[in-house]
């Protein structure tokens, strides 16, 4: 995945906590968001 695919999927998933704060899926989310968080330091380094 290219730089700005991942900064727009974390976005993505970021608002999707906003708009479900309660869903059991939040910490699934949390991770996802983690986990690409880190493949973007990884691709600027």
């Amino acid at each position: 995945m290219e730089t700005n695919q991942i900064k727009e999927k974390i976005r993505e998933l970021e608002n999707w906590l906003i708009e479900n704060p309660n869903s059991s899926e939040r910490n699934l989310i949390e991770s996802d968001i983690k986990k690409l968080k880190n493949q973007l330091e990884k691709n600027y380094e």
